[in-house]
């Protein structure tokens, strides 16, 4: 297994350390890949407690989810600044012993998003099991509790997808729905409008589809408007930007269960300041997890003061 600190970074940063000359300057936050709005707005909610504090702080994300090494090369940039403390969103397995060797010198890291085991200080994320089965619930409810529905799945390998899809699965077949479409869009945009458009067109008798995040959400939407069947089936997504705004609005979409992902980088990045200021909690078996929590948004409330602030639109 390949690992992306170079000796001379470590060394380094080991005799940075023991010269006392790291100071709560620098705040690295590493997201998990693409250019997607939920990661806009980590980025956001970073900046302003960076803002709030006083401090640093250098975000950067891999150019996609699966780009495993690309995200340890950024790790190892956020060691070259100098910074103190790492927010990340690991992307892979491989960064529990990545965190680990920040460990041995010192360096805290909280998770925000999901959890690939390790030594983290502190998780900040939502429950994606639970979040999916809010979707499962509020598909069943829309049809009635009979019916017949599609799972756009990301990828096998995103634990945070893969949650949710599994608690969509297990409350829309307790809510009497049955899941007849079970299929993976990819990580690529083009990819998965490509998917997502040959499925659709091919697939009938289908009344409800659920997608697990705002990549395979909006191929999804477009696809359908390509198709002109918007609106034509109960679709529930996950996350938002501007245009899975605007399709909430024109009821092309019915919902989204939405995170908070302001929320994440604020906190993160203030828990990272603590640490980095020596007031780390005293962790036992397991790190301390944080849950953020999720909203159902839809045409009803898609508007509201707490709605348009979570979206991002206040």
């Amino acid at each position: 297994m390949r690992r992306f600190f170079s000796l001379t970074s470590l060394l380094l940063f080991s005799l940075c350390l023991g010269m006392g000359s790291v100071t709560a300057e620098c705040i690295g936050v590493v997201t998990a890949g693409g250019g997607a709005d939920f990661w806009k707005l980590v980025e956001r909610g970073a900046r302003s407690a960076a803002a709030k504090i006083g401090t640093e702080v250098y975000v950067r994300g891999a150019n996609n989810e699966l780009n495993v090494e690309g995200q340890g090369a950024l790790i190892n940039t956020v060691l070259d600044r100098g910074c103190g403390a790492l927010v990340l969103a690991p992307n892979s397995p491989e960064r529990a012993v990545d965190v680990a060797l920040l460990k041995s010198i010192n360096i805290a890291t909280v998770y925000i998003d999901r959890d690939v085991g390790g030594a983290p200080m502190l998780i900040i994320k939502t429950d994606n099991y639970m979040a999916g089965a809010l979707a499962g619930r509020k598909m069943a409810k829309a049809l009635g509790g009979k019916g017949k529905v599609a799972l756009f799945r990301l990828d096998k390998s995103v634990v945070t997808t893969a949650a949710r899809e599994q608690g969509f699965i297990d409350e829309a077949v307790k809510g009497g729905l049955e899941v007849v479409v079970d299929v993976y869009l990819g990580t690529t945009v083009g990819s998965a409008r490509f998917k997502a458009l040959s499925i659709l067109n091919h697939m009938q008798d289908v009344q409800g589809i659920f997608t697990p995040n705002e990549l395979t959400t909006l191929a999804t939407v477009v696809s359908l408007r390509q198709l002109e069947r918007q609106g034509s089936m109960v679709h529930i997504g996950f996350d938002s930007n501007r245009s899975i705004n605007a399709a909430i609005v024109n009821k092309d979409i019915y919902g989204v269960v939405i995170q908070q992902p302001f929320a994440m980088g604020y906190l993160a990045v203030y828990a990272a300041y603590q640490a980095m200021l020596g007031h780390q909690p005293e962790l036992q078996d397991q790190p301390l997890l944080w849950d953020t929590g999720v909203l159902f948004v839809d045409h009803s409330n898609i508007n509201q003061a707490k709605v348009k602030q979570v979206l991002g639109l206040d």
